[in-house]
């Protein structure tokens, strides 16, 4: 099996990802941010504010265009499921280092330690 060069375990959730910030992180340093709420792409906009001709002047804001929600249930399921995601490799990799079969079940353990080890080229 290839040794994989994600960041050791354990990780950890935030406050077990109820925490607002959603931060995955291992010891030092954070690994990811569990999106929650409206999501989609942050732009910079001008508006001009001021109710009257003689104090309006121009604001930069950012604008979203929102592409979907992620309700604070399933940002939390995320966030515990990433947490874990070194355990589950770790202990996937020593099933199969135990008892090594011809299943689909055992196809799917391969693939899916495959898929987390393999580095996108």
């Amino acid at each position: 099996m290839s040794e994989s060069k994600h960041t050791p375990g354990p990780w950890h959730a935030c406050n077990t990802g109820k925490c607002s910030c959603k931060t995955v992180s291992c010891r030092d340093y954070p690994i990811a941010r569990v999106t929650t709420g409206d999501w989609g792409d942050d732009y910079p906009s001008v508006r001009i504010v001021g109710e009257s001709s003689l104090n309006r002047k121009a604001e930069a804001y950012m604008e979203q265009i929102t592409y979907g929600s992620v309700n604070e249930e399933t940002a939390i399921a995320n966030a515990i499921l990433i947490a874990a995601a070194p355990d589950l490799l770790e202990a996937l990799q020593g099933v199969l280092r135990v008892a090594d079969r011809k299943t689909d079940e055992f196809d799917a353990a391969r693939a899916a330690i495959a898929k987390a080890t393999t580095p996108v080229s």
